[in-house]
């Protein structure tokens, strides 16, 4: 499926050309709480129940967990909407993917989310909007969905938003610390895209891209609030997104979900305390030398050593704490290895034993 975007400052008033190219008079809304307010967006749509009926669905948390699926689900059932339109972050818009696709299907919805059966049926239209300069919710066509505290992934070509509005003014009144959190998830991506092993020509083009818009901008962004930093930074964000979507991420994200799910560890600082190490690990083996000796030129340095010192440094500025500080203790260790994703793992171009997991949550803690 191909997607229509609209980037830019001041895109969110383009929603207007998709209701009536669209022809929709029943919105299905899925959003955040507070951001949905506090990201100026909410102002926006109050006005959009003169051209259409709205249903408002936000009764679910923080993450995109399966029994509010299936709550969503039910309330679009009997609503039977025209067009589907997430603002928020990133589970926000998971959320709104998988009660469109899932809607949709024949058989019951776990069969879907455990892999059993195969999406065979696209959802409504849908309209992505971030709220937030990070996750690439929007460009990708899958989501997360946490089961009975197991980490899926929900995936189909036919869950890619049709529609994506990255506005980044959206994201100006994002916390400090959800600020750092999307942004490091995003350089993440950017990172674990350009050396997975289901990267393209398309894909490194992305993310090459992203790294150097993610690089240049995120410590004025964050530190400095300079609204042109911002801006690129949710661009860049997005371009991450693109790159994921067709490569998909690593190890990184693949130690991330225990830690997000049962200690409360924001995703994009799950992921990002092992960036580092995991740069070196990987650098370290002669079958990636070129994909590192270009990675390494992308950030600004002549090896892989001084890359990675560089994204350790940059963690240890914005001030992104060590996993013991959420709770987490050595003991956990064994059950965390437990639950990595084993999928996502596959796509790291170094293979990782047991142990070598146990080092790098060791190392992070």
């Amino acid at each position: 499926m191909k997607q229509t975007e609209y980037i830019g400052v001041g895109e969110i008033s383009k929603f207007k050309e998709i209701l009536d190219y669209t022809k929709s008079k029943k919105i299905f809304l899925v959003t955040g709480k507070k951001s949905y307010a506090t990201s100026g967006a909410q102002k926006y749509f109050e006005g959009i129940n003169k051209y259409a009926e709205v249903f408002h669905f936000d009764d679910f948390a923080s993450l995109p967990k399966y029994e509010d699926i299936l709550k969503g689900i039910e309330t679009y059932k009997d609503f039977n909407p025209d067009l589907v339109v997430a603002v928020g972050g990133g589970s926000v818009i998971d959320v709104a993917k998988s009660v469109n696709i899932l809607a949709s299907q024949n058989k019951t919805a776990d069969k879907y989310v455990t892999g059993e059966e195969k999406i065979a049926h696209s959802g409504k239209p849908l309209v992505a909007i971030p709220t937030t300069a990070g996750t690439g919710s929007e460009a990708t066509h899958f989501a997360v969905v946490y089961k009975d505290g197991t980490k899926y992934s929900l995936a189909s070509e036919l869950m890619l938003p049709t529609f994506s509005i990255v506005d980044p003014t959206l994201s100006f009144s994002v916390p400090r610390k959800t600020a750092i959190a999307c942004a490091l998830d995003a350089l993440s991506q950017s990172i674990e895209s350009f050396w997975s092993t289901k990267a393209t020509d398309e894909s490194r083009g992305y993310a090459r891209q992203a790294l150097k818009s993610i690089l240049k901008n995120i410590i004025p962004a964050i530190e400095d609030k300079n609204y042109t930093a911002m801006e690129t930074l949710a661009i860049g964000a997005h371009l991450a997104g693109k790159a994921i979507n067709i490569s998909k991420t690593t190890a990184c994200h693949a130690f991330s979900y225990g830690l997000t799910y049962r200690f409360g560890v924001p995703h994009g600082i799950a992921v990002a305390v092992f960036l580092a190490n995991v740069y070196r690990y990987n650098s370290d083996i002669n079958a990636t030398k070129s994909i590192f000796k270009e990675l390494d030129a992308i950030m600004g340095y002549s090896d892989s050593k001084k890359a990675a010192d560089a994204l350790e440094n940059l963690i240890k500025r914005l001030g992104v704490a060590k996993l013991s500080s959420f709770g987490v203790k050595a003991s956990d260790i064994i059950s965390l290895v437990s639950e990595v994703n084993i999928e996502r793992l596959a796509n790291n171009p170094r293979a990782i034993s047991k142990e070598d997991v146990i080092n790098f949550y060791t190392g992070a803690l």
